[in-house]
């Protein structure tokens, strides 16, 4: 649990023995032990194998910052998608950000006052608590869920769904339900050094140039690889590129941010649906040769022009179910499925009864 950092009088009531010297007997990182048990994180491994496709996905609510469904750490090939701020406070984190936009809902916050929030203010810490509903393993994807309750001290229920296909790619479906009625602002966001060139009105292609350590002294090289952020398109959504640095100076080393925001005065009991793939890829800078005017420019090729969003299709993206058709590769069709209910789904060849599902066809496949 977090505590404040240098109150000698909690140190002595929660450990005792508080060394009496100046600047001594104090909670390191204001973190303390208890009994109390919560998940830590979810690892998606593709294998051992240099490159492997690999994911981290924070699940502690109590940790700073309070990320839990976050994605902490992605990456393939050797190359990271994924530079978190040095935080001891509060840093939204590939995750739903949830706003209340009047700010007249009431957080629902810890009944222990002697907990600390983001701000490091004493009895103000929110009461966020997650837990995992689901979590398979097979040789070709890992399946999860984590249900959260309270995030970030608001009265909702944030569940968020992961494929992880295996040396492929990602998919997450964000779940939240509003258990108050306040003007909300929901937005899908992914935390990055670069976005473009490609990008699409729910979509964009994203690259680390160089991921920082050592607290922003340290940078290093990388690889030279780019990932598709998909946002499965809505109506009522406008996919944002945002600048960071505009309001936390702590995001230097990350300062570009791509939302895919929604807003509006949810009734309780609604719930608004947010579906993603996350695709790494190798860089395509379309690039001309000619430099006559008025000559016609080369045909662009289509899938690498627009990193690859152009082979996904949304089959169904709606409460009960989200299916996605992903064609990357000339000789191979994917599927993934979001079906929270288990029901019977016909996809392609085959029949789905799964919560989770991923699956594979091969051009042959589809012709039998």
């Amino acid at each position: 649990m977090r505590v404040a950092h240098k109150d000698k009088a909690l140190t002595e009531k929660l450990l005792g023995n508080a060394d009496p010297r100046e600047n001594r007997g104090y909670i390191c990182c204001s973190w303390v032990m208890n009994e109390q048990q919560w998940p830590d994180k979810f690892i998606f491994r593709s294998g051992w194998n240099p490159g492997d496709f690999f994911c981290l996905v924070e699940l502690h609510p109590t940790s700073f910052p309070a990320n839990p469904g976050g994605i902490m750490g992605m990456n393939r090939y050797g190359a990271p998608f994924t530079q978190i701020v040095t935080s001891k406070g509060s840093s939204e984190e590939n995750r739903l950000l949830i706003q209340d936009i009047d700010g007249i809902s009431k957080r629902r916050l810890h009944p222990e006052k002697g907990r600390i929030d983001e701000n490091w203010a004493m009895g103000n810490m929110p009461d966020i608590r997650s837990e995992v509903t689901h979590f398979e393993d097979t040789p070709e994807a890992t399946y999860a869920k984590v249900k959260v309750q309270n995030p970030d001290g608001l009265p909702v229920v944030y569940e968020r769904e992961f494929i992880f296909a295996k040396n492929r790619f990602l998919a997450t479906r964000e779940i939240v339900t509003f258990e108050e009625s306040f003007h909300a602002r929901v937005s899908p966001l992914w935390n990055t050094q670069n976005i473009g060139p490609q990008l699409g009105n729910h979509w964009a292609n994203t690259f680390m140039s160089a991921p920082v350590a050592n607290n922003g002294r340290s940078s290093m090289k990388t690889p030279p690889v780019d990932l598709l952020v998909w946002f499965a398109p809505q109506e009522d959504c406008r996919l944002q590129v945002v600048d960071r640095m505009t309001f936390d100076a702590r995001t230097t080393d990350c300062p570009a941010q791509l939302r895919y925001a929604w807003e509006g005065n949810p009734k309780k009991g609604e719930q608004k649906i947010f579906t993603q793939v996350y695709y790494p890829h190798m860089p395509y800078r379309n690039r001309t040769y000619n430099n006559n005017p008025g000559d016609q420019e080369a045909e662009k090729p289509t899938l690498q022009n627009t990193a690859y969003a152009s082979g996904i299709e949304v089959i169904r993206d709606d409460a009960n179910a989200s299916i996605l058709k992903l064609e990357f590769d000339e000789e191979e069709t994917e599927y993934v499925v979001f079906n929270p209910a288990a029901h019977k789904i016909n996809i392609g060849n085959r029949s789905v009864e799964q919560a989770l599902a991923y699956f594979s066809e091969t051009k042959s496949d589809e012709e039998n």
